[in-house]
């Protein structure tokens, strides 16, 4: 499945979770952007999804917030690792402005611990995104920080995998 791992907010993709992404059986695709100064960052991640014809999205803290809106206006699966969907917005992000709801499953991990994104204010959007065409599981993770260890976004990766291949069901996650 030809996937787009959307990294952070002042990071780049990381080489090793793509490596993790690659043994699950991926076909990973990633853009290292500067958010600061890329305004189009959201127009640069569509069109590779677009021109690339992926197929699930992975992404992590303000990742995580643009593969939100790309899933739902492309209608597309995707995996979210602490998303930061209720940051003060100090950039200027170009968000298409999304009129109909087609994200058909979403993953959601929230790091209990997150010193970066409120884990509360983020669960209470996800709660409210909960709609009845979206199919969606948020799990918050006790052990879990901003930043993703590498076990855990193996996990969580398995964990959406899991559900996508077994006809978008939604599994208990373990770890």
């Amino acid at each position: 499945m030809k996937t787009l791992y959307i990294h952070g907010l002042d990071s780049t993709p990381n080489k090793e979770k793509l490596d993790i992404m690659k043994e699950a059986g991926l076909v990973p695709y990633a853009l290292h952007l500067d958010y600061r100064s890329e305004v189009n960052s959201y127009g640069l991640l569509k069109n590779e999804v677009v021109e690339k014809k992926l197929e699930f999205l992975v992404g992590s803290s303000l990742g995580g917030y643009f593969a939100y809106w790309l899933a739902e206006e492309l209608g597309l699966p995707c995996l979210l690792l602490n998303p930061a969907m209720t940051i003060d917005r100090t950039l200027p992000l170009a968000i298409t402005h999304v009129n109909e709801w087609n994200c058909p499953f979403r993953y959601v991990a929230i790091g209990a611990k997150d010193n970066i994104i409120d884990p509360v204010r983020n669960l209470e959007f996800f709660r409210e995104a909960d709609r009845s065409t979206v199919k969606q599981r948020v799990i918050t993770c006790d052990w879990m920080y901003h930043v993703i260890d590498l076990e855990s976004f193996a996990a969580f990766l398995d964990w959406s995998l899991s559900g996508i291949r077994n006809n978008n069901r939604f599994p208990e996650f373990e770890q």
